[in-house]
């Protein structure tokens, strides 16, 4: 199933994050792409709070490649951007916490196609339109996500 939602302010995107956090069920794995500056870290807040994990204690891990929170599930979140495409012969970090809480991985254009087919995976688009509209896109086969 695919969602397309606008949002035209960043509480917007942060609301469409939270909408989707309250449906998750604790083993998923969020895919967020989107260009720098398109709202990757406001959606996760938003998925964030929905987790009962305070808003102001999320912050990309640009520097730290993963940050976990603990709320009403655990929420491994990634930042890939500095690690940009990974060679196959190096051993993915997001790996090891598949199944053991909620992942959430921002520049998910970086992890291989395999990642997006996975049974619970979401993926996140997120396109900047004209001045400060973002088109936020998301997919899955999951069969208890409904955005609207």
């Amino acid at each position: 199933m695919n969602f397309t939602l606008l949002s035209s302010a960043p509480e917007d995107t942060m609301a469409i994050g939270r909408q989707l956090g309250l449906q998750l069920l604790g083993n998923e794995i969020v895919l967020v792409r989107g260009e720098l500056g398109a709202g990757k870290t406001i959606f996760i807040k938003g998925l964030a709070s929905a987790l009962c994990i305070p808003v102001e204690d999320v912050v990309s891990p640009s520097y730290m490649l993963m940050n976990l929170y603990s709320g009403k599930y655990d929420l491994y979140h990634f930042d890939l951007y500095r690690l940009g495409l990974m060679p196959a012969e190096l051993e993915n970090p997001v790996d090891e916490y598949i199944g053991a809480g909620i992942v959430a991985v921002e520049w998910a254009q970086y992890l291989s196609r395999d990642y997006f087919s996975l049974a619970e995976a979401i993926t996140v688009n997120i396109e900047t339109e004209a001045g400060n509209e973002r088109r936020v896109t998301v997919s899955t086969e999951l069969p208890n996500i409904s955005l609207s």
